[in-house]
Parts: structure tokens; C-alpha cells; sequence
């Protein structure tokens, strides 16, 4: 289990494909990165698993080993509260330092803003690879907010993501990672700001939508 998604700052180059969106839905994917112009988010109608369009997360000339960048879907809890929920997708990979798709669950715990549970695909995808289907199954907290989740790249190359679902499951299928403790991410009584601009589902999870 991996932590820490929740403090990088808002630094992705966002390409003008997907950061248009219909001005009912919000932004349905965004990107984000501690370094700017290091990375750009786009879709791409020339590779994709199903359809016409997938999205491009890729690494520009200012990455390299100690840089990342994730896309990212920001939608509300309260549908999938006090239930397991399994969130998979069809990655794609060209020269990839690490690749993958990662889920973060926020919330209130002790009356604070936090984490309450953080989890990326392991190992990572890396190298060059055909499109492969990839899941996290998170147990999603009664005190929980928002759900966020898309791919992830470290390092170099290019990660594509296709046919995203977000699907409940029952008991039996087990988490891909153990719970741990909440981390707090703000002061008690304070608003859950990670889950901002968060949307009412999940949307265009086969960026068909996409311009």
C-alpha cells in the first residue's frame, strides 16, 4: 500500500483534447505531477483497446527517474459506502519506467480530512507491453468522501488506459491490499479539499465522450 497521493501539486500540461469537457459534467479526467511540463495528458484516437479513443499519459523531455504524473477521475462516495468496490481497466505501455492504475479513497476519520485508503497496482507495469487488464479492489469506509483513481507513470515513456469500470463486488473477492490506518490531510473540522469538483459517478471511463 502506497501513500501520499493526496499533496502533489496541480503541475501536469493538461493537451487541449482532454482538458475540454461538457460544462454539466465537470472535468471528467485530469491530470496532476509535482513538475511542470513534465508530462502531458491527452487522448488518442490512434491506439485503443475498444472504440475509437484512449487516454495518453506521457512523459515529456523534462522527465526522468525521479519525476510522476498521474490522470485522474475524482467521483462521490456516497453510492459506494460500506462496500467493496473493484476498479479495473485495460493498460497499455511503450518504454514505461513504471506504469499502472492507482485508487485513493478520502474521507473524515477522527473529525479530520484523510486518507483512509491508498493502494497502486504491483508490481507496475513496465517496459513495453500489448494492452492487459489491471484492478484494485478497495472496501470503501463508511466515512468516506471521494474516490479518486486513473493511471500512473514514473519515470519515462507512455501508459495509454482503456474500458475503465467501477464495479461493487461482494465479500468473497478479496482486496488486492490490506487496510491500514487513516492518514490525516487537514485540521479537525476542516473540508475534505482532495475531493473537490468531485463527480455525482463515474463518467467517459471509455473516453469515447472525449473531444
Amino acid at each position: 500500500m502506497t501513500r501520499g497521493f493526496s499533496g502533489l501539486a496541480l503541475a501536469l500540461v493538461l493537451a487541449s483534447p482532454c482538458a475540454a469537457q461538457a460544462p454539466h459534467r465537470g472535468a471528467p479526467w485530469v491530470g496532476f505531477g509535482p513538475v511542470d511540463s513534465a508530462y502531458m495528458l491527452s487522448t488518442d484516437t490512434s491506439i485503443a483497446f475498444s472504440g475509437r479513443t484512449s487516454l495518453l499519459l506521457q512523459a515529456l523531455p523534462g522527465a526522468d527517474s525521479t519525476t510522476f504524473a498521474y490522470s485522474q477521475q475524482i467521483v462521490d462516495a456516497a453510492p459506494f459506502r460500506s462496500r467493496r468496490v473493484r476498479i479495473g481497466g485495460r493498460v497499455r505501455t511503450w518504454s514505461a519506467s513504471a506504469a499502472g492504475l492507482w485508487v485513493v479513497v478520502d474521507g473524515v476519520a477522527d473529525g479530520r480530512p484523510a486518507t483512509l485508503h491508498a493502494e497502486r497496482l504491483a508490481p507496475a507495469v513496465q517496459g513495453t507491453s500489448t494492452w492487459r487488464l489491471v484492478s484494485l479492489v478497495v472496501d470503501v469506509d463508511a466515512a468516506a468522501r471521494c474516490i479518486r483513481f486513473g493511471s500512473e507513470l514514473r519515470g519515462v515513456g507512455a501508459v495509454w488506459l482503456d474500458a475503465v469500470a467501477v464495479d461493487t463486488v461482494p465479500p468473497t473477492v478479496p482486496p488486492t491490499a490490506p487496510a491500514a490506518a487513516p492518514e490525516p490531510r487537514g485540521e479537525p473540522g476542516t473540508a475534505v479539499r482532495s475531493c473537490e469538483g468531485m463527480l455525482p459517478a463515474p463518467v467517459d471511463l471509455d473516453f469515447e465522450e472525449s473531444p
